[in-house]
């Protein structure tokens, strides 16, 4: 397909939508699905309130599919800086006082009536939050974050779900087998004090980030069990497992 002249381009990663998002132009064209309207009007809600950070919503084509604006730049699920404990958490601390300025703009938003987000969270709250913050979503342009893409998944929920899925997501956190988990061990923790510094957290709100970052991976290993292998699935349970047990040592309790 073709419109005003730019062809379509199959843009690659994703689950649930891969091969079904493409870039037209400047545009990004996504399918519709169930929470959609919500997205749509936090997007327009976002807009009005000049965040910066997310796409707008630009309507939907002849096709049915949402209309996005494009964010020129790169999601990583690996960014350079990536394997560097400081930088990273430099980079997640940035990101943390993207998502502050977030959840001040969605604190006035009201859902059309008679609509429901894609699906709730597993911590229940009153923030509008992106709900799926990692570096898969997370548009950079060299090392200068750029926007926050991909936010089919938003709903109310605890304000800090989206700062405690950078904790879970994108750090080099601990991992069942592996000789430097020292050494990831102080990279959680020095992420944990950089976005509570930069979301603007208190000591009783830090303290709470690593079970927080627990629960919704359990979510996610509860949400993508169908999708993913056995072995995948225990490596994502023992990491849940070791948040819990050293959340104290992650935050400077124990």
């Amino acid at each position: 397909m073709e419109e005003g002249g730019a062809a379509e381009e199959l843009m690659t990663g994703g689950i649930e939508n891969a091969g079904a998002v493409v870039r037209i132009g400047d545009t990004i064209r996504r399918p519709r699905r169930s929470g959609s309207e919500v997205v749509e009007a936090l997007l327009l809600h976002l807009e009005r309130a000049g965040f910066e950070s997310a796409p707008r919503f630009l309507g939907i084509d002849d096709e049915g599919r949402q209309v996005l604006q494009f964010i020129d730049g790169v999601a990583d699920e690996r960014p350079p800086w990536h394997r560097d404990d400081d930088e990273n958490a430099r980079q997640l601390g940035i990101v943390a006082a993207k998502l502050s300025q977030l959840h001040r703009a969605t604190a006035s938003f009201e859902p059309p009536p008679s609509t429901e987000p894609r699906r709730p969270l597993p911590i229940h709250g009153t923030t509008w939050s992106h709900a799926d913050v990692s570096y898969t979503n997370l548009v950079y342009r060299g090392d200068d974050f750029a926007g926050l893409i991909d936010w089919e998944f938003a709903a109310p929920g605890h304000h800090l779900y989206d700062p405690a899925s950078l904790i879970a997501m994108s750090t080099r956190a601990p991992k069942l087998g592996a000789a430097d988990n020292d050494r990831r061990t102080s990279a959680v923790a020095r992420a944990i004090e950089l976005v509570a510094e930069g979301y603007g957290m208190d000591d009783a709100e830090r303290s709470e980030l690593p079970t927080i970052a627990a629960t919704l991976i359990d979510d996610a290993i509860g949400y993508w069990s169908p999708t993913q292998p056995a072995d995948v699935l225990d490596a994502w349970r023992w990491r849940t497992r070791w948040f819990r047990e050293n959340a104290d040592l992650l935050t400077n309790r124990g």
